[in-house]
């Protein structure tokens, strides 16, 4: 609390000693003195009379503790509020004059007003401002009230450096100033968040657990750091990734107890597009070129899917087999060498080679001749060079018909199957003899 118009209290009882010509002179003039419950108050005569002595009386509401005899004292009034007398008697060479009184009324002091400290952390856009509840409210930075710093009800304390500030603010009515309240700014320091490095991972995989350590106490949050509605994917300083088909930003948060203050790290997950392992593998004839065709990732490498007994190889970069065994088939696999390698296989038959063989004789003019298939049936006949003189062979059994006698046909065999054959035969059509008439010598 705060004493207010001391030199007021003063002036009065000068006042009314000068009434009675600072004689011991009676009066009846009184004046009506104001004071704060809890005040400290000095009331003096002024000037005093050489040789007087004066005795000083208090009604009640307080305690005079000096100079009760003296040409000034000290009144402590108390906290009852009311109405309240001073009287001095002057005495002057055995003379005592009639007593001098001052009505003092004590007004109660106004309760401490409300108000709630503030908290905020370092690098805040805004830092809170202080607020008390009440009339004529005063700031002050010292405990003692000495040091008035804002009069209003907020009070922006323009601290932005991290520690705590603390101040005392009052409430005054009538004049008389209540007790103070502490109140507190604290700027915090803010927490640190270390999340654990990036990381590469191929397409539809999961990134190995991510991890976040802060030196304070506190919880963690995560988040896709893409994600407008912000959602905790997870919370704790662990986090597993579902499978990631595109690179993904997280967004760590951590939120210390102690102080509310966050601070946050991102790690981001690079993913990678899978390589593409197709291929093509027909289906070959025996002895015939068969590479594998990359359709996709090129530079990876052919492997037979279970290793070959049979002396077979298989070229790593074509695919091309050899000593491949007729009527055989093998699984070849496809790996390929990117960052993010993929697999496929394909089986492939080496197919066996049409036996083309077949017999036919040469016979005699206006004879049978067709030919007999010994390896694979259902093939094709033909003269190996067109005939010109209207012989014609038939197709399916090689029989030559309208054959010129004394002449050798080529005639070729050719299968139909998967792997066709040929194969050429000659026939010669013999001169079939005229034998003349017998005659008898």
């Amino acid at each position: 609390m705060k004493i207010k118009n001391k030199l007021m209290k003063a002036v009065a009882i000068f006042a009314l000693l000068l009434a009675s010509n600072q004689l011991i002179a009676q009066t009846d003039t009184s004046l009506i003195q104001t004071v704060c419950a809890g005040s400290s108050e000095p009331y003096l005569i002024t000037p005093p009379t050489a040789g007087s002595t004066y005795q000083w009386t208090l009604s009640g509401g307080g305690t005079l503790i000096a100079g009760a005899t003296s040409d000034n004292i000290t009144v402590v009034w108390g906290v009852t509020p009311g109405i309240y007398t001073i009287t001095v008697i002057e005495t002057l060479n055995g003379c005592e004059g009639a007593p001098v009184i001052v009505d003092v009324t004590v007004i109660p002091l106004p309760t401490a007003t409300i108000s709630t400290s503030q908290t905020a952390c370092f690098g805040s856009l805004t830092i809170p401002d202080l607020f008390a509840i009440g009339a004529n409210v005063n700031w002050y930075s010292d405990a003692a009230l000495t040091i008035n710093v804002f009069t209003g009800n907020s009070f922006a304390t323009g601290q932005t450096a991290v520690g705590l500030y603390t101040y005392y603010v009052t409430e005054s009515l009538n004049g008389c100033e209540g007790p103070s309240v502490p109140v507190t700014l604290e700027n915090y320091s803010l927490p640190v968040v270390t999340a654990t490095a990036g990381q590469t991972i191929c397409n539809g995989y999961s990134p190995s657990s991510l991890n976040a350590t802060s030196a304070s106490a506190g919880s963690y949050s995560w988040v896709d750091a893409a994600d407008p509605l912000g959602i905790v994917l997870g919370t704790g300083s662990n986090f597993s990734s579902p499978p990631l088909t595109n690179t993904t930003t997280y967004t760590v948060t951590f939120t210390e107890t102690s102080s509310g203050c966050t601070d946050d790290d991102d790690v981001t997950i690079t993913v990678n597009p899978l390589d593409d392992a197709t291929f093509t593998l027909t289906d070959y004839c025996e002895g015939s070129a068969n590479s594998a065709t990359v359709t996709g990732t090129a530079g990876g490498i052919f492997t037979f899917t279970i290793p070959a007994t049979g002396g077979e190889t298989i070229n790593a970069l074509t695919g091309e087999i050899t000593g491949g065994l007729s009527g055989t088939t093998y699984s070849v696999t496809y790996t390929t060498s990117g960052i993010c390698p993929q697999v496929s296989a394909m089986s492939v038959t080496i197919n066996p080679l049409d036996d083309a063989t077949f017999t036919l004789t040469d016979y005699c003019e206006g004879s049978a001749n067709s030919a007999t298939v010994t390896g694979t049936a259902g093939g094709i006949f033909t003269f190996t060079i067109p005939a010109t003189g209207g012989e014609t062979i038939n197709a399916l059994t090689g029989e030559i018909t309208g054959g010129l006698s004394g002449t050798t046909y080529s005639v070729t065999y050719t299968t139909s199957g998967i792997c066709p054959q040929s194969n050429i035969i000659s026939v010669t059509i013999y001169i079939t003899p005229t034998t003349g008439p017998i005659s008898h010598w």
